[in-house]
């Protein structure tokens, strides 16, 4: 029997189920959410432009080598139209440094296209924000920035 992807019937489900696998570094779970597609597009922060399935994979592999994205999502603003949804989020890293733990804002976008299996993402797209943007958490272990 052929291994089918889950069926996200929105877009945000889907962007749910991305932000869980994140969480839970499960690359698998993870890529199940892209298109099919061989023009899917990923930038990490402060990264180069990932296209297609191999280099998405490799990209978000290589962030897992440390462990799960520890994050938090704000002001999600959601365009969309008919077969195509586009997400603006803030997402909140706690990422470890020299002295402690902090807070990195990131913005990202998001973009799911509707098919014939549901929902999937095309496109993450995320870039760090000013400096200022930084701010310390007490006690709290942290991962890496995504």
């Amino acid at each position: 029997m052929p291994n089918l992807k889950p069926l996200h019937a929105s877009p945000d489900d889907a962007e749910q189920a991305f932000y869980e696998a994140l969480e839970n570094a499960n690359i698998e779970a993870l890529m199940d959410l892209w298109s099919e597609d061989d023009e899917i597009v990923c930038v990490h922060p402060n990264g180069v432009r990932l296209v297609g399935h191999v280099a998405v994979r490799n990209g978000w592999k290589a962030l897992f080598a440390s462990g799960p994205v520890n994050m938090r999502r704000s002001e999600v603003q959601v365009m969309q139209s008919g077969m195509v949804s586009v997400h603006s989020v803030i997402e909140q890293v706690i990422v470890a440094h020299e002295g402690g733990t902090a807070v990195v804002q990131v913005y990202a976008t998001n973009v799911y296209f509707k098919g014939p299996q549901g929902w999937r993402m095309v496109l993450h797209h995320a870039s760090t924000t000013p400096p200022e943007q930084v701010a310390t958490i007490p006690g709290e272990t942290p991962k890496m920035l995504h």
